[in-house]
């Protein structure tokens, strides 16, 4: 059984030649090529830590290790023992916010407002100097605070380490074109500053007489950021879904001054059926080495994942009242008391947990469904059985995990009625998972859905002992 069944979501518009997808699992590589080059690991489920009652609109830490949320219009400190303490209310209650921390301020902007929380009085106020221009995006660099004047290529910066104190001419244009800018991000000692149709590095200028920032010459680019919220920091590099005057919708990974594409035609594909892809947003995460960027955009079906050391995407998704995939309901994250933290729409404050297969109480549904299973010129083929490699035994006492198998003809279009075999009680570790007698075909996919409160991981899967019909 050579390892066909493993491997990313690339679902096509055109199923017919590729409808294989990854849903609520990644792939891993498997550094001694033992076994398997890749394997298939669940992502971690999601493990009640607060709740709420509003969206969450973000979350950060502070670099004293102080933890904060923004849900609904009041902004929350959130403690090691998951007691909550208000420290502040904003003007508005929808929509993301972002934050960053200087030496003694917490910054929260909502795109009109911007507020500090002083983090030694834990004082609250909005911003008003009649310098302030409004922001969607703010970062902490050099002892300033930068924001960017919205629908506009202005960016503006606070003076030293207050952000209460802003200088109207504290402020400079991104001139490489006439494009608004989108987003403004630290890229290590640089500024990396995004556009819709392009991109400039700045630098700390402190000699300069004027702003302390100026633009690194020859290291602009003719790609933008069409959606202010989709850009971040991961592993040491920006990503951001990207375009250009003649297009966007791609994702693109930079490092230093080299932007490159690692969006695939499916994800791409994926990401024109949004229907407002500048509403876009993503978030960041680290777990056991590799690092995770996850998309989530109106009108997507799934939220849309990238593992940057496999270099792979996956989809996350939870199952609605009518058994269709929608996407994943975080909208943020943050590393904090050394976990891995994400806020979601229902308001709840949730730990990725590797020990719970749910989602806030609600199934992980963990699915694989296979790349084309055909021989050159569509060939019948008698297919004896099918066998799932994965791992056994590991489910918790009293519960016997069930993992169903169902295959299409017809690229994904209609599924044969799902057949149940059990992955293996607790301790039943040698156990084999085959379905037998599974019939004829030209042209077959296969699917693998595993909903149980277990763990789940696939090392290979397919059918063996097939012959020509």
């Amino acid at each position: 059984m050579r390892q066909l069944f493993v491997g990313p979501s690339y679902q096509l518009a055109v199923r017919k030649l590729s409808a294989q997808r990854t849903i609520n699992m990644h792939l891993q590589a498997t550094e001694t090529d033992e076994k398997a080059q890749y394997t298939l690991h669940s992502v971690p489920g999601q493990l009640l830590r607060i709740s709420l009652g509003a969206a969450i609109r973000g979350a950060w830490k502070t670099s004293q290790g102080r933890g904060f949320i923004v849900a609904g219009d009041t902004l929350y400190e959130v403690f090691a023992d998951w007691s909550t303490e208000i420290r502040g209310t904003l003007l508005t209650s929808v929509g993301p916010v972002r934050m960053a921390d200087g030496n003694t301020q917490l910054v929260i902007v909502d795109g009109p407002n911007g507020y500090v929380l002083k983090l030694g009085s834990d004082e609250f106020a909005q911003i008003t100097s009649e310098a302030w221009l409004g922001s969607r995006v703010v970062i902490f660099t050099n002892n300033y605070f930068l924001f960017v004047k919205p629908d506009s290529g202005v960016y503006y910066c606070s003076n030293i380490d207050d952000a209460s104190d802003i200088n109207a001419l504290d402020f400079a244009s991104a001139e490489y074109k006439a494009d608004n800018l989108s987003a403004i991000l630290g890229d290590n000692e640089d500024i990396r500053l995004l556009g819709t149709e392009s991109g400039q590095i700045a630098y700390s200028n402190p000699q300069a007489d004027n702003f302390p920032f100026a633009v690194r010459t020859g290291a602009s680019k003719d790609v933008g950021c069409i959606a202010t919220y989709s850009a971040g920091n991961a592993d040491t590099a920006s990503f951001w879904i990207g375009g250009d005057r003649n297009g966007g919708g791609i994702v693109y990974l930079s490092r230093a001054y080299k932007s490159d594409r690692i969006s695939t035609v499916a994800i791409e594909e994926a990401l024109r059926k949004s229907t407002d892809l500048s509403a876009a947003f993503a978030y960041a995460y680290q777990r056991n080495g590799l690092t995770f960027i996850c998309f989530n955009a109106p009108g997507l079906e799934t939220t849309l994942c990238y593992e940057i050391s496999a270099g792979q995407w996956h989809e996350r998704a939870e199952i609605d009242a009518y058994g269709e995939y929608v996407p994943s309901r975080v909208t943020c994250h943050v590393y904090l008391f050394g976990k891995n933290l994400v806020g979601d729409s229902d308001g709840n404050f949730s730990e990725l947990d590797e020990d719970t297969w749910q989602i806030v109480g609600r199934p992980l549904v963990r699915e694989r469904v296979s790349p084309h299973d055909t021989k050159p010129g569509l060939a019948q083929q008698f297919i004896p059985q099918f066998v799932l490699d994965a791992e056994t035994g590991g489910a918790p006492i009293g519960v016997n995990p069930q993992v169903e198998l169902s295959y299409s003809k017809d690229s994904g279009a209609t599924w044969s009625n799902p057949v149940l075999r059990s992955l293996g009680k607790i301790g039943q570790r040698i156990s084999r998972v085959v379905w037998r007698d599974v019939g004829r075909a030209r042209d077959r996919i296969w699917r693998l859905r595993f909903s149980a409160n277990a763990p789940f991981t696939i090392i290979n899967a397919g059918p063996t002992g097939k012959t020509d019909g």
